[in-house]
């Protein structure tokens, strides 16, 4: 698949099944995402892969991120959301977690850190698609969560980009979720003094 192609086809897949890609596979999908442009050569990005065990594990990281933010809150725990941290890693057979880690003694501004760090993200979601696999990219209070940050070894400055579900697309999910074209409509203005 070329890359416009891969880029049209690349849909947002809540719930994936196995397989997951293969190692080599997976080595592709991080060598295209650290292929991403990258202002001053800094590297921003980190990759932390999650899987069976991990996936599970990680997913008391969640849940304890959770009931730890209710309290800061004063809020009550939901039961059912703390269940719900704790199992939806589970929505996909590999996750991968994208970081930017700020390097603040660089001249390269934060956001454009952070910047090459999503372009990172697409790189793999583009690949991933490329290779056959369904994928999607979420995020939400756990990139947030300076718990979370430090188990995935993140400082307080340093952050998380994103969760990228990864595995393969069920034949329901490629049916309701057929590539599409782009609108570019009000998206394009053509600048002229």
């Amino acid at each position: 698949m070329d890359a416009l192609e891969a880029i049209g086809a690349r849909r947002s897949i809540g719930r994936l099944i196995g397989p997951a890609p293969s190692e080599a596979e997976l080595v592709a999908m991080l060598e295209a995402g650290a292929g991403a442009p990258d202002h001053g050569e800094l590297r921003p990005w980190r990759f932390t892969v999650l899987r069976a065990e991990a996936m599970e594990s990680f997913g008391k990281v969640l849940e304890d991120a959770y009931r730890k933010r209710c309290r800061r809150a004063g809020t009550p725990v939901v039961e059912a959301k703390a269940a719900k941290e704790r199992t939806k890693l589970a929505r996909a057979p590999l996750v991968v977690v994208v970081a930017a880690v700020c390097d603040p003694t660089a001249k390269i501004p934060w956001i454009e850190q952070f910047a090459a760090a999503a372009a990172a993200a697409q790189n793999v979601l583009l690949s991933a698609t490329a290779l056959g696999f369904g994928s999607m990219w979420r995020t939400g209070d756990p990139c947030y969560d300076e718990g979370v940050k430090a188990a995935l070894g993140l400082g307080l400055d340093d952050a998380v980009v994103g969760f990228l579900y990864v595995g393969t697309t069920s034949a329901e999910a490629r049916a309701a979720k057929p590539p599409r074209r782009p609108d570019l409509t009000g998206l394009v203005t053509e600048w002229s003094p």
